[in-house]
């Protein structure tokens, strides 16, 4: 597989999950009544956070530990719907989803793809953003471990249909540390935010995307 490959592969495979777990709102956790220190972070964060902007580092691991890809760049939430990755190497790339349309937008290419928010997700996804009461009922959610105070915890999906195997989520009291996505291929995806501010102010036209001139323009 080559790098341009395995750069889309990651890029669909993150949007699916990412639209997944942070579709949840503020019911998301409430119906259960015992939860452990890190639960209890994942809910605070997903309750309380409108905003966030980060630093992130993601590297892709093969099943054996070998590293296929390594990226970074800028990350922005704003919940709930709107985000957007600036990745800066191997390629220059963006990625901006306004609540209805996410924009891909590959710089090297000069090309850019639009697709409704929605249709790039398949169903059982979607309607867990349809109904973001129902974590527990899609989820089995899993404490793992503590380090340094950040708690791990596995979200496992209950559906077959799903194509990732797992979300490893690390949360500390400040909120959202990093991610870890496993996939059917048994591929890692270690997504690891730094600088991170919550709740901060964010321009509206982080949010927005005008293809620049010049530029292939695919789907819509």
């Amino acid at each position: 597989m080559n790098n341009g490959n395995i750069y889309t592969k990651i890029l669909n495979y993150l949007l699916k999950v990412f639209l997944i777990l942070f579709g949840f709102t503020a019911s998301a956790l409430a119906e259960n009544n015992k939860l452990s220190t890190g639960e209890t972070y994942l809910q605070n964060f997903l309750v309380n956070t409108k905003t966030f902007e980060a630093e992130f580092q993601q590297t892709l691991r093969a099943y054996d530990g070998e590293v296929l890809q390594q990226t970074e760049g800028k990350f922005y939430l704003n919940r709930p719907g709107k985000f957007r990755w600036n990745y800066k190497s191997p390629y220059e790339q963006i990625i901006v989803s306004d609540g209805e349309r996410i924009w891909i937008y590959d710089v090297d290419l000069a090309q850019v793809t639009v697709q409704k928010q929605a249709s790039g997700l398949p169903a059982t996804p979607m309607a867990l953003l349809e109904d973001s009461s129902k974590l527990y009922k899609n989820f089995i959610v899993s404490p793992l471990d503590e380090h340094d105070g950040v708690f791990r915890l596995k979200l496992l999906s209950k559906t077959k249909e799903s194509d990732f195997g797992a979300i490893v989520v690390g949360l500390d009291a400040k909120g959202l540390r990093f991610m870890q996505l496993h996939d059917q291929f048994e591929q890692v995806t270690d997504i690891v935010f730094s600088e991170s501010q919550t709740n901060k102010d964010l321009a509206k036209e982080i949010f927005e995307f005008v293809p620049p001139e010049g530029v292939d323009v695919f789907g819509g």
